[in-house]
């Protein structure tokens, strides 16, 4: 394992494992660039041997969104990161497990403790039907996102933050 981050899986040719864990500083993560860049190469023509045969096979796929969990402070007017990803992703966790919808959602951490990803729990057909609900699903997600937030978090879909970095941003 790469500090608990990548864990190469057993065989040969096969993906990886991502974990929740450290992520490295710049200058450690060099040492690894090249093991990465060669075993994706590995993984990709390992992918493609064992599925070059499938011919006229159903298409399925899926979506993710990722959200940035901000805190508002309207007296102050500031807006900072809040660091409750874990929390309001274990909290959107437990209300999947109770609902027990035919179409549900599931939620992954993303790289920052202010970030949450949200996914459909199973993925889209090759059927037109499925186009109509990639949208229902999404407007699913951030209502349920939503509910999960403090009156005083919002949760938009930034690529990043802009603050980041200048003054007092958490």
């Amino acid at each position: 394992c790469i500090r608990g981050i990548f864990c190469p899986a057993e065989s040969e040719g096969a993906m990886g494992l991502l974990k929740i864990g450290t992520p490295l500083h710049w200058e450690d993560s060099l040492e690894h660039c090249n093991y990465v860049r060669l075993h994706g190469i590995h993984q990709f023509i390992a992918t493609y041997r064992r599925l070059r045969h499938l011919e006229n096979d159903r298409l399925f796929y899926g979506d993710e969104i990722e959200y940035s969990l901000l805190k508002l402070d309207e007296r102050q007017k500031t807006v900072k990161l809040s660091l409750r990803g874990p929390e309001v992703m274990e909290s959107l966790r437990q209300s999947e497990q109770v609902i027990h919808a035919f179409r549900g959602c599931t939620w992954h951490q993303e790289y920052g403790s202010w970030m949450l990803e949200g996914t459909p729990d199973l993925p889209y057909g090759g059927y037109t039907m499925s186009l109509a609900s990639v949208e229902q699903n999404m407007r699913l997600r951030r209502g349920r996102l939503l509910s999960a937030l403090l009156a005083d978090e919002v949760a938009p879909t930034l690529v990043s933050f802009p603050l980041m970095g200048v003054g007092d941003f958490v």
